[in-house]
């Protein structure tokens, strides 16, 4: 009788590569049938794509509150990344430089970066976001966001790149829940 010597990366690697193997099974696609109409329908019409009730002209975001609570440049990533993020998110909503568009205002009040234990960490953002003007309520919001983080070795010593990831992944996750919140 032969002694395999398995290690736990070895069987880590196997079970990884049994899970690959199952999830890219052939799928059967199911099919539900209906009964047949009395009367053939008329051919459909193409859905036209539905307007956005509110149309968003302008961002503007506020991290004026962020530098007394830290000193690094926290504030300053949130002010670069948030912009970008927002206005991805809100995409179909957006009307850059619409005269009659509405104003998203959005104040970052806090970012706390979590401690790492066992080599992750839950990272949170909060803000107000007000959106104003285009014909449309003023609508306030106060919205809290998390993310997830995942150390990796080399985050010890390229600490501040690190950071600055964490900061544009909490940015994300703001921007991905805003419109949720702001029912758009």
């Amino acid at each position: 009788m032969r002694a395999t010597n398995l290690t736990r990366r070895g069987a880590l690697a196997a079970l990884a590569a049994a899970a690959l193997t199952a999830c890219n099974a052939p799928q059967q696609a199911a099919v539900q049938s209906r009964p047949a109409a009395a009367k053939p329908a008329a051919p459909a019409q193409p859905a036209a794509p539905a307007t956005p009730a509110v149309k968003i002209a302008t961002i503007t975001v506020d991290t004026s509150a962020l530098p007394a609570l830290s000193s690094d440049p926290t504030a300053a990533w949130v002010q670069s990344a948030l912009p970008g993020a927002l206005a991805r998110a809100l995409e179909p909503n957006m009307a850059p430089g619409d005269p009659d568009g509405a104003t998203l205002d959005v104040q970052i009040s806090s970012v706390v970066l979590g401690m790492i234990g066992a080599g992750s960490a839950i990272d949170s953002i909060s803000g107000v976001a007000t959106l104003s003007g285009g014909g449309a309520a003023p609508t306030t919001v106060t919205l809290d966001a998390t993310a997830a983080y995942a150390a990796s070795p080399s985050d010890q010593t390229l600490w501040q790149p690190a950071r600055q990831r964490r900061i544009d992944a909490l940015t994300r996750a703001f921007a991905d829940w805003l419109p949720r919140s702001l029912q758009l």
